[in-house]
């Protein structure tokens, strides 16, 4: 049994620390002491009181302005999105709690920010024996013997990349910035701020608004501390520390008013082009425009990494009202065929198509060879036994469905469906040593991009897929999406990741050699960055793989057209 002590200033916590603190009193493994301050409670009078404290007034000015901006962005963001109105919601922890309350006295410095606990408190703490403290609500910069009184220390979130982002807000400086992803920590803190023992770190795409911003960061990191506390108490395991660094970057604050008013001024105008580009795509004009709207295309090229440039290769043209992504390329029978992700914008749906590579320059459009009644994209295939099957992305169908290919390269069967119930993005199959892995990216919220999975079994048709111990094996935006894979001549396996940019899906492609993947360990090295400047007039590539003679590769076109 695992006991764990809540740190609280309110027995009425955000929704987000209300579900993790039920998540954990779940655990029959674990018991919960509930640790809370006095008189942290109080009034909306007193907490502006608090707020202000020990600040100047220009300082208060700023602060001001800050919290008027975010108001007016709140409330207008929320206005179109109704799941905002409970961003701030509060809930009542009374009903789960079964141990007595353990009343605390905290001493606060004279700014208001440091706390610290008086010696009969430390001593009531130790004498419950806890293994960690989890810091839930509880304002403020923790000192002295509170962070070594229980025998691993307090556990706290960090929502920010801390190797740049020290300070707050959470998840504004990531927007102002234009960054491309926001991240978030785990960590055992330790007596210099931000300087804790880091045990988890995220990194997801950063929203266009600060409001969008903070709701994402916060839901998507939430489970992850429940995750870590219910893990320990079940196995004992806590993941390993990361490897400490130097930082020296000053600690970042509420923006300036300067720099609050620049941020509103952007936000009107990323509105007032949302909606424009709303209106735009519900008139018929969109119908015919096509051509000057940005898309995807593929192409293809006879060679292989070593002597690669992209720039040679054979672009495919588009049909109308269509395009091509996510190329996949096999050789079978003397035939050399691409598959691809065929999307009509008109019915803003995807199928499987294929094309024929004739020889270095010319191609065959072969036609559709596999289409449902919900969107298909990503048209992963591999061979098993002298077969071919395809396992293309199916979310919308909340599977990963299996096909196998009866007759090359255009009639293929349905075989079932691998996974179910959930939305499998982007998988990819493949042997590694003496076993066959699947990885896949996995839908977080609204975000496909952030966290990818693996898988193993001693057979690629298997239903049953053991998880890798690490799950997640990547969290990070900017390389956790598939973007196909590289297999070279002397058994390496290179998998491709899209990086995306700010607000920008599929901005760049790195490709990363395996070089350690077992059931508990993965390790990916990157091996080149492909940047989109291969063709004019593109801004974007996410896709890439080969057969050994071919490579195909897919790029994004770029208009400022709306």
């Amino acid at each position: 049994m695992k006991k764990i002590g809540i740190i609280l200033d309110s027995l009425h916590p955000s929704k987000y620390l209300y579900q993790t603190i039920y998540e954990i009193s779940q655990n029959d493994n674990i018991e919960l002491y509930y640790l809370l301050n006095k008189n942290q409670d109080v009034s909306f009078y007193r907490k502006v009181v608090r707020y202000f404290k020990g600040k100047s007034f220009f300082r208060s000015l700023e602060l001001i302005c800050f919290r008027l901006v975010c108001y007016v962005e709140f409330k207008v963001i929320s206005f179109f999105n109704k799941n905002l109105h409970n961003l701030d919601s509060r809930q009542d922890i009374s009903s789960i709690i079964k141990n007595d309350i353990i009343l605390l006295d905290p001493i606060f410095s004279p700014s208001g920010i440091v706390v610290k606990y008086p010696k009969e408190n430390i001593e009531k703490i130790k004498s419950l024996n806890l293994d960690m403290i989890l810091r839930g609500d509880a304002r403020g910069i923790f000192r002295g013997e509170i962070l070594d009184c229980t025998k691993k220390g307090m556990i706290s979130f960090h929502h920010g990349d801390n190797r740049w982002n020290r300070g707050g807000p959470a998840g504004f400086w990531e927007v102002f910035l234009k960054k491309r992803s926001t991240g978030f920590v785990i960590q055992f803190l330790k007596s210099k701020l931000d300087g804790g023992s880091i045990i988890f770190r995220g990194n997801i795409s950063t929203k266009r608004t600060y409001t969008e911003n903070q709701f994402n960061l916060y839901n998507i990191s939430n489970p992850y501390m429940a995750k870590i506390i219910n893990e320990y108490a079940d196995t004992d395991y806590l993941p390993d520390i990361e490897k400490s660094f130097d930082f020296n970057l000053p600690i970042l604050k509420a923006p300036s008013i300067t720099k609050s008013l620049k941020y509103s001024l952007y936000f009107f105008k990323h509105l007032l082009f949302k909606i424009l580009k709303n209106l735009y795509r519900k008139t018929s004009l969109s119908k015919y425009f096509f051509k000057n709207r940005n898309h995807w295309g593929i192409a293809f090229i006879n060679k292989n990494l070593d002597n690669l440039n992209l720039s040679e290769g054979i672009k495919v043209k588009n049909p109308k009202n269509r395009y091509f992504a996510d190329p996949f390329v096999i050789k079978k029978h003397n035939q050399t065929v691409c598959f691809v992700e065929d999307y009509s914008v008109l019915e803003k749906r995807g199928r499987i198509s294929a094309i024929e590579i004739l020889n270095n320059q010319q191609y065959k459009l072969l036609g559709p060879i596999i289409e449902e009644d919900f969107h298909m994209s990503y048209p992963f295939i591999f061979e098993y036994k002298n077969e071919i099957y395809m396992t293309p992305e199916t979310a919308d169908a909340n599977s990963l469905r299996l096909y196998k290919c009866s007759k090359f390269p255009l009639k293929w069967e349905f075989q079932k469906e691998i996974i179910t119930n959930e939305k499998v993005i982007d998988p990819i199959i493949f042997q590694y040593k003496d076993k066959w892995w699947l990885f896949y990216n996995t839908l977080i919220e609204d975000d496909p991009s952030s966290c990818l999975v693996a898988y193993y079994s001693d057979n690629p048709l298997s239903n049953k897929w053991i998880p890798h111990k690490l799950n997640p094996i990547v969290f990070d935006s900017s390389s956790a999406r598939n973007g196909g894979i590289i297999f070279k001549n002397n058994n390496e396996i290179m998998r491709v990741r899209q990086k995306q940019g700010f607000n920008f899906y599929g901005e760049s492609l790195s490709l990363a050699q395996i070089v350690d993947l077992t059931p508990s360990t993965f390790k990916e090295e990157k091996v080149k960055e492909v940047l989109p400047n291969f063709f004019s007039n593109i801004s974007g590539c996410h896709h890439m793989h080969n057969n050994y003679h071919y490579t195909v590769y897919d790029y994004f076109c770029h208009s400022s057209f709306i």
